[in-house]
């Protein structure tokens, strides 16, 4: 076989791959559904998408809001009866005396407790009430009473002497008046003193001033020092911001 017969054939079997390729292709384009029919087929229908509406929210002025009122239950039927007051989150002795009108020595006493800095929310104290009313008291302004002076205020007590952890000094409020402690010394006689920052103490209400480190709260008040400062014989003095000594007490 010479060139020009191999020629022939490579290029005839090339046509009739060509042809064989072509017919393939048309057969199979003619078995295909046509693309636009297809695509109406499957492309789904929207659903319709929900819309959300908000709905205002109105705010109650701070005014309208009610506030929770202290529970005072009737601890008898007779008007002039004790009253049973349920302690609220925030209260203190001195505070729940001073808005029954009674001091907090017969409210300790009607409830036989020993330390008038401990009391809990939810405690049941009854308040002895003689012979007033059992109508709800009605809260009032009490008038602080002014620096100068500071009759009623003294040393009630020491605790815990020699204690560094616990101890302290007991201060008592004796008058009606609630008086505020800024400016106000608790001295060590010949020995340091501490200066009281606006501590308020209500009418029979008592503070306690402790020697070693701790966190200042209304009732207690901590004056950080490194050991013991009370032993006995050692003379505590209570000072107004004008240098008049109010009270002196000595350790038993």
């Amino acid at each position: 076989m010479n060139r020009r017969q191999l020629a022939f054939v490579i290029i005839l079997n090339a046509l009739i791959s060509l042809t064989i390729a072509v017919t393939v292709v048309w057969v199979v384009e003619q078995r295909r559904l046509d693309a636009e029919p297809l695509a109406a087929l499957e492309t789904p229908s929207a659903a319709p998408i929900p819309t959300f509406t908000p709905t205002p929210v109105i705010e109650r002025p701070p005014e309208e809001i009610a506030s929770p009122t202290p529970t005072v239950e009737s601890a008898g039927e007779t008007a002039g009866e004790d009253e049973v007051y349920i302690v609220q989150s925030g209260d203190i002795l001195s505070a729940i005396a001073a808005r029954f009108g009674v001091s907090m020595q017969a409210i300790m006493d009607a409830n036989n407790l020993t330390n008038p800095d401990f009391v809990f929310v939810g405690q049941r104290l009854v308040i002895p009430r003689g012979g007033s009313s059992s109508a709800l008291p009605t809260a009032t302004h009490t008038p602080v009473a002014a620096q100068t002076g500071g009759a009623g205020l003294r040393i009630a007590s020491f605790i815990d002497v020699g204690t560094l952890a616990s101890e302290g000094v007991r201060i008592a409020n004796d008058s009606d008046l609630v008086v505020n402690l800024q400016g106000w010394r608790l001295e060590k006689e010949n020995g340091p003193a501490y200066q009281f920052g606006g501590v308020s103490l209500f009418p029979g209400a008592g503070i306690t001033l402790y020697t070693g480190t701790g966190v200042d709260t209304s009732v207690a008040l901590y004056w950080n020092q490194a050991a013991p400062l009370w032993e006995r014989g050692a003379v505590a003095r209570l000072v107004n911001p004008q240098g008049q000594e109010i009270s002196r007490l000595t350790v038993p």
